[in-house]
């Protein structure tokens, strides 16, 4: 299955987004994910998702400009609560079940959210355990670049959240 790829750059490191010819979509940090995927780089590749990924870590930007992908009904569910959770606050793997229709699927929140396959589109470090951080991307060590990102993003947003808003035109 041949894939098109680009890498986004952002505050807190390199995105590549990828797109199967299939229509599957992917988003993942460089520096957790380091192989790019077979097929060909594509400067041209997603506009409106390049400049959304660009920009997410600067200001406050909206909803991503591309669905949830597709996956099991629980997963997708979990994916599309997740994006409703606002900049700069955090839920739990439990309170994300519940908003998902499962008050009692925390570990299956958990999974769903190890599985996301759209880094920053579907925002799935405001994720965390009910006494702890959680993962992030398949890792639960604290040690491991995959939490320090988590942190870092966390950190990052809490700040852009807490800007006053820019008038129209205001760089």
């Amino acid at each position: 299955m041949a894939t098109r790829w680009r890498d986004v750059e952002t505050p807190l490191g390199t995105v590549r987004i990828a797109a199967s010819q299939k229509g599957d979509v992917t988003a993942e940090f460089t520096d957790l994910h380091d192989e790019p995927p077979p097929g060909e780089q594509d400067p041209t590749l997603l506009p409106d998702v390049a400049t959304w990924i660009a920009e997410a870590l600067l200001r406050p930007v909206g909803p991503p400009p591309i669905p949830v992908p597709e996956g099991p009904p629980f997963r997708r569910a979990c994916w599309t609560a997740c994006r409703s959770i606002p900049l700069g606050e955090t839920r739990t793997y439990g309170e994300l079940a519940a908003m998902a229709g499962k008050p009692a699927a925390a570990r299956a929140a958990g999974t769903a959210m190890r599985t996301n396959p759209m880094a920053l589109l579907t925002p799935c470090h405001r994720v965390v355990g009910a006494s702890d951080l959680g993962g992030y991307a398949g890792a639960r060590r604290d040690d491991t670049p995959n939490l320090r990102l988590k942190r870092r993003l966390l950190e990052l947003e809490a700040a852009i959240a807490s800007r006053p808003p820019k008038a129209l035109g205001q760089p």
